[in-house]
């Protein structure tokens, strides 16, 4: 009996008819070992069903499931086949907690996910206004879902409401920057494609996380404040010149 099969047969209230008709087993998302993690993660009660596909990327795919109370989950699950290991490879090396990963692309994938659930945590400890971390098996990361009913909200690069109050909303973007920057992470690719708004504003996407110690942590700052800076100046949003310099003294 096929290895998928197998899963599927054991776990007969897991939702998985949508992605078996569209094919996705074979070669993209979900092979044999992402099955597996999956059926693990049910094994110990962390999720139950599976819903729906609400996020597709070259790095990962993002699919909506319930725990056993019904709460809406969100499932990161990242790419095994087609990725670009070798560069990721790269990036994981260059971060001193994870020196010393092998060039292997299951082994690559997998500390992908552990590094940003683990970047996840600081941040959610630190009171960042994000997910909630709440498992990461192989290559799947489980977290608390932003939204309702299975629907995400929106990016705030995808809100076109200008009655927004966007002048709050960069103050409050400024304030999860400083809880980030103290608590020792720079998100490195933030921007308002990775900052959901629902009753607030949200920061996710943290697989390319660095600590404070990272040698180009000062440039991906940088680099971090640019990108919101421009985003809310054209919100007609009065912005801080000094941010980049009020955040890198919390590094030095």
């Amino acid at each position: 009996m096929a290895e998928e099969e197998w899963v599927y047969k054991e776990s007969r209230n897991i939702k998985m008819e949508d992605f078996l008709s569209e094919r996705k087993v074979e070669g993209k998302v979900y092979d044999k070992r992402t099955l597996m993690a999956i059926f693990k993660l049910m094994k110990r009660g962390v999720i139950k069903t599976l819903e729906s596909t609400v996020k597709e990327g070259k790095e990962s795919i993002v699919v909506a499931a319930k725990n056993k109370e019904g709460e809406w989950l969100a499932l990161k699950i990242y790419r095994v086949e087609h990725c670009d290991f070798k560069s990721m490879w790269k990036y994981l090396i260059s971060d001193h907690r994870f020196e010393r990963i092998k060039k292997d692309r299951w082994h690559v994938v997998t500390n992908w996910a552990k590094r940003e659930f683990r970047n996840m945590q600081i941040a959610y400890e630190a009171n960042v206004s994000c997910p909630k971390p709440i498992s990461v098996y192989q290559n799947v990361l489980v977290m608390s879902f932003i939204g309702e009913d299975g629907i995400p909200t929106p990016t705030l690069a995808q809100i076109e409401e200008e009655e927004l109050d966007w002048e709050k909303i960069y103050e409050q973007v400024k304030e999860e920057m400083v809880k980030l920057t103290k608590a020792g992470i720079i998100h490195t690719d933030l921007s308002a494609f990775n900052i959901l708004y629902y009753d607030k504003a949200y920061i996710i996407d943290f697989s390319q996380g660095v600590t404070n110690r990272h040698p180009l942590a000062l440039n991906f700052l940088e680099r971090d404040v640019k990108n919101i800076n421009e985003f809310f100046k054209k919100k007609n949003v009065k912005i801080d010149e000094n941010l980049f310099d009020s955040l890198k003294r919390l590094i030095e």
